[in-house]
């Protein structure tokens, strides 16, 4: 019987809209896939720790909204390098992981970071895991970096905002889920719209080749109607990433149905090829 194939999940930044990953991850476990490794960048990075953890996705909301609230006035670090600290963060998964290593998640992760002093991406995926969590959705400006090794880090975003070519070797199949949708718009009334546009325009672009790596893309239109910072709105993001989410489970499974049916056609085939070919002899 031909085997179910292994997915591999690339999950992208986006700050609070990275909360639809969980929502996709919701639906497809409701419907039977579990990811056989998982990349993440910024948000997604988050969500891919605390998944590999072995925290449930709706556990993971609830716990947004109960301890991640960016713009709360004792999360603000007066430091010139950032207005944010992530401090909160860092003693929350301190708190849930029984040691501050890779070796301890329960599916392989890859973490998306920049390296700021040389300008470089690089791929996280051994030794200790929490500060780089930390720098990867370290978002220049409003969090400060993270200093490990005397090497400044930040948002894996600005270099590679989504890897799904270091799961090439980990699956059959590459599932990336980009939270930053872009949609044409016919006029900018703000100079925060312009802004905004541009930095989605410029993360987007460093994903492009990444794109090509995946056999689905999850793209939630819906995204666009929030905010890097909404996180006051998460409940509306998991619906949103769950909705589609759904859409994606049906896909698999229709794909898996089909793959079932041609290598049950296929084997009724050589199988009766072979017959012909042994009954002469038996005569």
């Amino acid at each position: 019987m031909k085997k179910r194939p292994m997915y591999g999940l690339a999950l992208s930044g986006g700050g609070a809209r990275g909360i639809a990953h969980l929502g996709v991850l919701t639906a497809l476990e409701e419907n039977g896939f579990r990811p056989s490794a998982i990349s993440g960048t910024s948000m997604g990075a988050m969500v891919a720790v605390g998944y590999a953890l072995g925290i449930p996705a709706r556990d993971m909301l609830r716990l947004i909204k109960k301890e991640i609230k960016p713009l709360h006035v004792s999360n603000i670090n007066w430091q010139k390098q950032g207005i944010f600290s992530l401090r909160k963060v860092e003693d929350l998964f301190r708190s849930l992981a029984i040691k501050d290593d890779f070796s301890i998640l329960k599916v392989p992760v890859f973490l998306s970071v920049t390296n700021l002093n040389s300008g470089q991406n690089e791929i996280i995926s051994k030794g200790k895991f929490i500060q780089y969590t930390l720098a990867s959705a370290s978002i220049p400006l409003l969090f400060h970096p993270v200093v490990i090794n005397g090497i400044y880090y930040v948002d894996g975003g600005l270099t590679k905002n989504m890897a799904a070519a270091v799961l090439k070797n980990q699956c059959n199949k590459i599932i990336g889920v980009h939270v930053n949708h872009i949609a044409e718009k016919s006029e900018f009334k703000r100079m925060k719209d312009i802004l905004s546009r541009s930095y989605h325009l410029a993360i987007y672009n460093t994903i492009r080749n990444e794109l090509g790596y995946c056999d689905y893309i999850v793209d939630p239109p819906g995204t666009r109607r929030y905010t890097t910072l909404d996180f006051n709105k998460a409940d509306e993001i998991f619906d949103v990433g769950y909705e589609e989410g759904q859409k994606l489970a049906l896909r698999l499974k229709a794909d898996e149905q089909a793959a079932r049916s041609r290598f049950s056609a296929g084997f009724k085939k050589s199988y009766q090829k072979i017959s012909r070919l042994i009954k002469p002899e038996q005569n």
